[in-house]
């Protein structure tokens, strides 16, 4: 294929032409100079992409209608002088106009010109902003990212008016050549952690990427850990937050959802509703959702070690009714309940794939149906189904972490299973150890746990008041240790 344009303008658009064809959404406008027919030019763009009316009156009206220049670099001038957009580019590389093209805008070829110009006309049909479902917060701003890379940005930049907000931009993906923004605040942000990330996302190397998710997964430092070592969100005031203490935030062209990092295990149980209120309501939410996650992994392995191998335990009446509700059952508790595990979460995953308000009911009747229906018949006991029922809620405090949680729920059954309770305490130590050898781009995933001093404790297991939380994290922003507020 041709690389470079020539200065014809027929041989231009047969080389376009059989590059492109066939396809219908892409459009030729040949056209002329009024007062010099022998100025001719083609404006090519995609329908759909770019906006017609900004072509017509920035574009076309300007170079059919006014005097042109019969000398000098025309193409030069065209941009200089005649174009009326706020986005021109020169380039004589075919490949460079043809992405442009393929980005919204258009390309204007001059006969006797090897040069191409990219005018800035695009015009994408993007969603309007509004709260993102899986964030929403009782009090503070309703804004959601939106598909549009430069609306995402904009929205951040509105929010931290300082020239030291930096943005980098590449492109990811041999095929989509996806266009991939990394944010972050030069002099807060870590140098070290700025160059790991660009390092790695320029060892990327695949077809496409669609979403952030794609990037997320490339970049992640232990792929075979069920736990992340990126954040997400698609608000832009938690991505804000981010930057201020110091961290990167990656935005990818056609995603709503940004990611940030370094990101620490303790990011799991922050929420924006924390900063939003009342720091008493905040700490106490925050500890809610750190003993949620420890029930819904602990409560069924430690139930099933006490039933199967510690019954002394237990209160005497409490074992008599347990052994009269059991009477008959066809399975052990092992198997009632990893198939009742496995139910809710059918149930649950059914729920989230539907329209809401039918994913709703479907989880709250076919809950209590089945329930209902495998205790009347005999298949599992009410023990069981309470246990495994107050697990399932408790999960769904945390919902980021629904993943690993199912996976370390059935581990530690399996091991308790085998050892009894002993088996929980060989889970739990287990997952410490796991946990404590994951980093997120060098920096200790558990990092935040290691600290004993009151000042380097403000925004971890609680969230202390505005006037104490005067420090970022030491290891996020070692350079820069004195703390914007968050907001």
């Amino acid at each position: 294929m041709e690389k470079q344009l020539t200065k014809s303008l027929d041989e231009n658009l047969r080389i376009l032409k059989k590059i492109l064809d066939p396809n219908e959404a892409v459009l030729f406008r040949p056209f002329c100079n009024r007062k010099d027919p022998r100025r001719r030019f083609c404006l090519i763009y995609i329908d759909g992409m770019a906006n017609s009316r900004i072509a017509a009156e920035n574009v076309l009206a300007p170079l059919m209608e006014k005097d042109l220049p019969r000398s000098g670099n025309l193409a030069q001038l065209l941009k200089d002088s005649f174009i009326e957009t706020s986005e021109t580019k020169i380039t004589e590389d075919l490949d460079s106009l043809l992405i442009e093209l393929f980005t919204g805008n258009g390309i204007l070829l001059v006969d006797g010109d090897s040069q191409g110009l990219a005018v800035g006309i695009r015009n994408w049909t993007l969603r309007s902003i509004s709260e993102p479902e899986g964030e929403k917060v009782l009090q503070g701003p309703r804004e959601g990212f939106t598909e549009g890379l430069v609306l995402n940005l904009a929205m951040l930049r509105r929010r931290i008016w300082n020239p030291d907000l930096k943005f980098r931009f590449m492109k990811i993906g041999k095929q989509t050549n996806c266009r991939v923004c990394m944010v972050y605040l030069e002099g807060i942000a870590n140098p070290d952690i700025i160059a790991k990330m660009e390092r790695k996302l320029k060892e990327i190397d695949i077809d496409a990427v669609l979403d952030t998710n794609y990037i997320a997964e490339l970049i992640r430092g232990n792929p075979l850990s069920p736990f992340k070592t990126t954040g997400a969100t698609e608000r832009p005031d938690v991505a804000a937050a981010k930057i201020l203490e110091g961290r990167i935030v990656l935005m990818v062209d056609g995603s709503p959802v940004a990611l940030t990092a370094p990101f620490l295990f303790l990011e799991y149980f922050q929420t924006n509703d924390d900063y939003y209120s009342w720091f008493y309501f905040g700490s106490i939410g925050r500890i809610l959702r750190i003993l949620g996650f420890l029930i819904t992994t602990c409560l069924p392995a430690f139930y099933l070690s006490l039933v199967t191998f510690h019954q002394e335990l237990l209160p005497t009446r409490f074992l008599l009714n347990l052994s009269s509700a059991r009477s008959g059952l066809p399975f052990p508790t092992l198997f009632e309940m990893i198939l009742l595990i496995l139910a809710f979460e059918l149930i649950r995953e059914g729920g989230s794939r539907i329209p809401s308000g039918f994913g709703q009911t479907l989880s709250i009747v076919g809950g209590l149906v089945l329930g209902q229906a495998s205790v009347e018949a005999q298949l599992v006991s009410i023990p069981v189904v309470i246990i495994i029922a107050f697990t399932g809620i408790t999960g769904l405090i945390v919902p980021a972490l629904k993943g690993p949680v199912i996976f370390i729920r059935i581990i530690w059954l399996l091991l308790s299973a085998v050892f009894g309770i002993f088996g929980c305490f060989i889970g739990i130590i287990t997952l410490l150890i796991h946990l404590s050898s994951l980093d997120s781009f060098g920096i200790p995933y558990t990092a935040v746990l290691a600290k004993t001093m009151k000042q380097k404790s403000q925004d971890t297991l609680i969230r202390s008041p505005w006037n104490r939380m005067i420090f970022r994290p030491e290891k996020i922003a070692p350079k820069n240790r004195r703390r914007q507020r968050r907001p």
